[in-house]
């Protein structure tokens, strides 16, 4: 038994090599057995490239190659840095029963794999600032809302006011209190710069309440996002998009549809959500539409009447969670032909 060749540049240790040039057979297949054939990584790329065979021992089965993120980790005990595989979240998986196409691929890694930048908040290489990354963790999950733009602010950390004022949604009110009173320097330099940019220079509102209508907006859109997202990862196949217009309150999900109503052309369909009302009260409502050649009809799945942005802010979550399974109750609907 001979080990696989790699050619294999500086920087990358490898911790375990079981992967030999030999091809899986019924005479050999007792060698492709373990969780790991083979491990390398990489402290300064901050990756790991790991190979197996799935499933295990069997002769149907194939290589997997995986390429990890590696997180630093300080060890007390040691007073060293240690590495954690993120193995929930490859960042490449790849799979073969080839040899040689696993060899070139892995040669290939080997050389020209990007190194991972660790965008946690730490205290020191390998230490977790954990109250100011669990305020960026919730960003991340939630999407920017009022109330994590504020812990932002209140937190007075460089890294996390940054991060607000690149996010897509951030408003004229945070980025004006943070041109006033950021934690650094530069913080304050780039929100001056933002106000002054074509996003901001018209968005000078006047009133508390025209305020607090561009927050509620703000934060339905970021809504709306995330079920783009999601529905995109349940149901790929009907190419969901999002149409926003956040002047008018208007948020529009379009999709793929199959289905045939009076004539044999496929429907157009789509499920808008409207919010509207004056400066004090607000309706919003969320409705299917459809469209054949000569017909369309509009099937609303929830209205909400006569809401102040306070009460509206409240139940983000709970449109979120409407509008997703209203679209995807919209996308099982089917139309009687005769109606």
């Amino acid at each position: 038994m001979n080990l696989q060749p790699l050619k294999i540049p500086s920087g990358w240790l490898v911790e375990w090599n079981l992967l030999t040039d030999t091809d899986p057979t019924e005479d050999t297949i007792h060698e492709f057995t373990g969780s790991s054939l083979l491990l390398i990584n990489s402290p300064t790329r901050l990756k790991a490239i790991d190979v197996s065979w799935k499933p295990e021992g069997d002769i149907n089965g194939a290589y997997l190659l995986q390429v990890i993120y590696l997180l630093p980790k300080f060890n007390i005990k040691t007073n060293t840095l240690d590495y954690e595989g993120v193995w929930e979240a490859p960042e490449l998986e790849f799979s073969t029963k080839n040899r040689l196409e696993l060899v070139d691929k892995l040669n290939h890694l080997l050389f020209y794999l990007k190194p991972y930048t660790d965008t946690r908040i730490l205290l020191q290489p390998g230490i977790v600032d954990e109250p100011n990354e669990a305020i960026r963790q919730e960003l991340l999950d939630n999407g920017l809302t009022q109330e994590i733009a504020e812990k932002i602010i209140a937190s007075n950390h460089k890294k996390l006011q940054e991060l607000l004022l690149n996010h897509k949604a951030v408003s004229y009110t945070d980025v004006e209190k943070l041109a006033r009173q950021g934690a650094t320097k530069g913080v304050k330099n780039k929100a001056k710069q933002l106000l002054n940019s074509k996003q901001f220079r018209n968005q000078k509102f006047n009133t508390p309440l025209e305020i607090d209508k561009a927050k509620l907006i703000s934060s339905i859109t970021n809504k709306m996002e995330a079920v783009l997202t999601e529905l995109q990862h349940l149901k790929p196949e009907k190419e969901f998009t999002l149409t926003t217009h956040e002047p008018n309150g208007y948020w529009s999900f379009h999709w793929k549809s199959t289905k045939l109503w009076k004539t044999e052309h496929y429907l157009k369909e789509w499920f808008t959500v409207s919010l509207y009302g004056n400066i004090d009260t607000f309706s919003l409502s969320g409705h299917h539409g459809i469209k054949d050649i000569f017909e369309q009809l509009e099937d609303r799945h929830f209205l909400y009447k006569k809401k102040t942005t306070e009460m509206l802010f409240k139940m983000v979550n709970t449109i979120k969670k409407q509008t997703k399974e209203a679209v995807l109750k919209a996308i099982d609907q089917q139309f009687d032909p005769s109606f």
